[in-house]
């Protein structure tokens, strides 16, 4: 098995296990309406067809035919430190807050993404600008539209 077809079945596997993981966590949620749907539906349905997708291309990643050619697109480091960073998100998310959490995850995220390259003053002053402004925005949404409050932690 080449570098890339390895590194490929090793994303999809990931892929079919985070979602499986989503899958039964959504499966606990209690559904909270009396009629209609409740808040346990749009993370059950996004959870499964996450599972279907993710199964799906893991089955034809697998049987699809090894050209042998290419290296690995997928670094190694860059995933290791991504899994890191989702991980500390997740146990930081309660205490925290949302907002702070959600803003230091996706400026280190966006610098892990970016080459180094393609870094400038101009393009800090983007992640900044986009890390603060979206998850205020989404706080704002969950908040005001669906009347929904995300973990405030220290706030």
């Amino acid at each position: 098995m080449s570098g890339k077809k390895l590194s490929e079945t090793l994303v999809n596997l990931v892929l079919v296990l985070t979602g499986a993981a989503l899958w039964l966590a959504a499966q606990k949620i209690e559904v909270g309406a009396a009629m209609g749907q409740g808040g346990d539906f749009m993370p059950k349905l996004c959870s499964t067809i996450w599972l279907i997708i993710a199964i799906l291309l893991f089955v034809f990643g697998l049987r699809a035919p090894d050209t042998g050619k290419g290296e690995a697109s997928v670094s190694v480091k860059g995933f290791v430190i991504t899994l890191l960073l989702l991980f500390a998100y997740v146990l930081l998310l309660k205490p925290i807050g949302f907002v702070i959490t959600s803003i230091v995850y996706m400026f280190i995220q966006m610098m892990l993404f970016v080459p180094a390259e393609l870094r400038s003053k101009k393009n800090y002053i983007i992640f900044a600008i986009v890390s603060v402004a979206l998850p205020i925005a989404v706080n704002l949404l969950f908040v005001n539209v669906f009347s929904l409050i995300l973990p405030t932690g220290i706030l």
